[in-house]
């Protein structure tokens, strides 16, 4: 591998450790200002958004970037119309959502729906910065919104602001809007993109299996949110959720080194170059690395960072944490799937994962509370590492 990827995996690793920490700072505002059932709701709330979001990337993102650079043809009339159709889509899903999970008001389905919006800018800009591959802007997207929740952070801390659930939520969701600044580096032909139904519904076609995969990896914080709640209280979402979200610092590093990789393996393809498992392994060994570290100082700064009132999160840490790391090797690996335009293994894969975490969960919950599944997500995590590098060691050592 040439030093150039690495150097752009540190950019936009460093550059997502930054916005991560912005994030967190208004994370914990909340943890410690609103009670911990309404912080339940908080966390159940914003990772419906997030994860309901994706609904408008559905995969057509990552393909979008690989069929760009490996059979290049015009894709962004095409790619900007079936954003706007699953805009809608995402919409109906997250106010039936809403409603069944006994969220739905006036005020929380207008704030979902501005979320929204500004999430469908932020995932549009990002294939483009992705596929030019224009990492900083990338990055960019998200830390102008981390500013901003960082300074209402500081509001808090400093007793000038007290939120609510309901302004909690507003601050997360409108924060987002703001990464439309980001539109002033798109040339002008992107912006002077067409409408093109016909198209539209052609990549849609494309885009279902590596979609489907996506939603339920996007979902997984809100889908363990609504396990926590159908079998338990939102006190317990919110526990469970603080933990998950210290573990997701892995995600984030999954998603950096996908980010990088995905248009450089598309290139290698081009050039009919191998495709390097030695770089997963050595990249692979790096997250366990730190997740081994995080362990240690997760356990030690949560509850004086969180407050005493999050002490039961202790015990689903380790877990989580090397949940996360295992599923962020798993998920970078992906890349090779798009590439190779086998993304219907991907979405059985994905389908496969889903499935054990959801029987193990429904088994180990019961008797075993949130450690049961935290213990799911892990198992399921293995089982989708197993399978991944399994499945491109045996079938495709090489890009051709």
């Amino acid at each position: 591998m040439r030093k150039k990827p690495f150097l752009d995996i540190f950019v936009v690793g460093a550059g997502n450790g930054i916005n991560a920490l912005l994030g967190i700072m208004f994370f914990t505002a909340v943890a410690r200002t609103l009670p911990i059932e309404d912080f339940g709701k908080y966390a159940l709330l914003t990772s419906l958004l997030v994860s309901l979001s994706k609904i408008m990337d559905f995969g057509t993102n990552s393909l979008f970037v690989a069929k760009s650079i490996t059979k290049p043809q015009q894709y962004i009339n095409r790619f900007f119309t079936l954003k706007i159709i699953l805009f809608f889509a995402s919409i109906l899903v997250g106010g039936v959502s809403l409603f069944y999970l006994k969220l739905l008001s006036p005020e929380t389905l207008g704030i979902f729906v501005v979320g929204a919006i500004g999430y469908g800018i932020n995932i549009t800009l990002f294939a483009y910065f992705q596929r030019t591959e224009r990492f900083v802007n990338a990055v960019l997207l998200n830390t102008i919104p981390g500013a901003i929740k960082a300074f209402t952070a500081v509001l808090v801390f400093t007793g000038l602001f007290t939120p609510n659930l309901i302004d909690a939520f507003a601050v997360f969701s409108f924060s987002i809007l703001s990464s439309f600044l980001l539109a002033f580096f798109l040339p002008k032909d992107f912006l002077k993109a067409k409408f093109n139904f016909k198209d539209a519904i052609e990549f849609l076609r494309e885009t279902i299996p590596a979609g489907i995969s996506q939603i339920i990896k996007e979902g997984w914080p809100a889908i363990a949110n609504t396990l926590t709640k159908i079998f338990r209280t939102f006190s317990d979402v919110g526990i469970f959720s603080l933990a998950q979200k210290i573990a997701d610092i892995f995600t984030l590093i999954s998603m950096s080194v996908f980010t990088v990789l995905l248009p450089k393996n598309a290139h290698r393809k081009n050039k009919h170059q191998k495709y390097d498992l030695k770089e997963t392994v050595l990249l692979g060994g790096g997250i366990l690395l730190l997740a081994g570290i995080a362990m240690i100082v997760a356990n030690y700064l949560t509850v004086p960072v969180f407050g005493e009132k999050f002490s039961d999160s202790l015990s689903l840490l380790n877990i989580l944490i090397l949940a996360a790391a295992v599923t962020a090797i798993h998920t970078f690996m992906d890349n090779y799937f798009f590439i190779e335009e086998k993304t219907k293994t991907l979405m059985t894969i994905t389908i496969g994962k889903l499935g054990m975490f959801i029987l193990t969960a429904v088994s180990l919950i019961p008797r075993f509370g949130l450690i049961g599944l935290a213990s799911a997500n892990l198992i399921a995590a293995l089982f989708a590492l197993v399978i991944t590098y399994g499945n491109i060691s045996r079938n495709s050592n090489r890009l051709s």
